[in-house]
């Protein structure tokens, strides 16, 4: 999945921010064009960010928003709240020329992708 912007100490015009959203989401859509089968109530989620530079873990999570509303929007899972996602967990690593986002859904017991 293409990498979202460093949201965290941006301070963008709503339309700019709309701009760099819809982009993301066309990307992302491109990328998985296939909708799943079934939408998970729960779900653990893995996060591999791979990154120019290593950053604080709070502007590390403030990066995954779009890419958590997109999964929502897409219906791969039902919601982004601590009710659907037990576990979110994200690494940091440094690719200066291939940056990027890898995510893992891991469905909870009971669950199937």
């Amino acid at each position: 999945m293409a990498l979202p912007p460093n949201r965290a100490n941006s301070r963008w015009h709503w339309r700019e921010e709309s701009r760099r959203k819809n982009t993301f989401y066309l990307m992302s859509t491109a990328l998985y064009p296939k909708l799943p089968t079934q939408t998970l109530e729960r779900c653990d989620i893995s996060c591999d960010l791979y990154v120019w530079s290593l950053m604080d873990t709070d502007n590390a999570y403030g990066r995954l928003k779009w890419a958590l509303d997109w999964l929502q929007d897409r219906e791969y899972i039902a919601s982004d709240s601590p009710k659907c996602i037990g576990t979110l967990t994200v690494r940091q690593h440094v690719d200066r020329k291939n940056q990027r986002l890898e995510l893992e859904i891991i469905p909870s017991e009971g669950e199937t992708l």
